[in-house]
């Protein structure tokens, strides 16, 4: 599957910066602990204090990479957990028998931050929301790069995020307790700084610690030619055109 990427943003513990991305991928030192959130000036402030976390780093990547084609390009978001904390909150007050929240409700269904970039943008071409658990992050570029050329596309919007699961639930995930969000504008390629993803059927006994979407961004800002990421389900190599 070939594809080009015109423009990558990403948001993560301490690195917001494309000089930060730079500096995570040749190995300088970074604070990877601390998450900040990015200031989104360009919507209403009534519209930003509903925003959780995990909508203002997605939605600040989604609205970075799009450039000026935010009423117009189709787009694929992919999420392994979506707004956990949002639903984990939800489910704490089913239990304790509290009235829902009909807005927090909707905020936390899995397109929901799709949902909102489509509103404020007004944007009204294809959206998809995608979840494939360890993989989540190369099987939306995947979702993505086939749209790209079976509707043949100018181009697509691609955004992943996650963020480290509620305290109660890291038992349960092998994810290490890390925060990204990635907007990816995607082209068709023309043979130079392009990029050809491959996978096969890879079954392996656990999953990774690391998202994938840090070993794309590690190779995306780096020199290297090729990677090669092993989930559970599937190997996974990406290389330079």
């Amino acid at each position: 599957m070939k594809f080009a990427v015109k423009k990558c943003v990403a948001w993560g513990d301490g690195k917001a910066s494309t000089e930060d991305w730079y500096a995570f991928a040749n190995n300088r030192s970074l604070n990877t602990q601390t998450l900040t959130l990015p200031e989104l000036k360009q919507m209403p402030a009534m519209q930003r204090r509903r925003l959780s976390p995990f909508a203002k780093i997605t939605l600040h990547c989604a609205l970075a990479a799009c450039e000026s084609y935010e009423k117009t390009v189709p787009s694929v978001f992919s999420s392994r957990h979506g707004d956990l904390h949002k639903t984990s909150k939800l489910i704490a007050d089913v239990a304790s028998k509290e009235a829902l929240s009909p807005t927090h409700f909707g905020l936390s269904v899995h397109n929901a931050v799709g949902g909102l970039f489509s509103i404020f943008t007004g944007n009204k071409a294809p959206l998809s929301a995608v979840s494939a658990g360890e993989d989540s992050f190369f099987m939306g570029l995947v979702d993505a790069v086939s749209k790209l050329h079976a509707y043949n596309y100018d181009r697509i919007l691609y955004v992943y995020s996650d963020l480290a699961v509620p305290e109660h639930y890291q038992a349960y995930v092998q994810q290490q307790a890390d925060n990204l969000a990635i907007g990816l504008l995607i082209e068709k390629s023309t043979g130079q700084n392009g990029f050809n993803l491959e996978f096969e059927v890879n079954e392996k006994a656990s999953e990774l610690g690391q998202l994938q979407g840090f070993d794309f961004l590690r190779f995306y800002f780096s020199t290297s030619e090729q990677l090669t990421v092993e989930s559970k389900r599937y190997q996974w190599q990406l290389s330079r055109a």
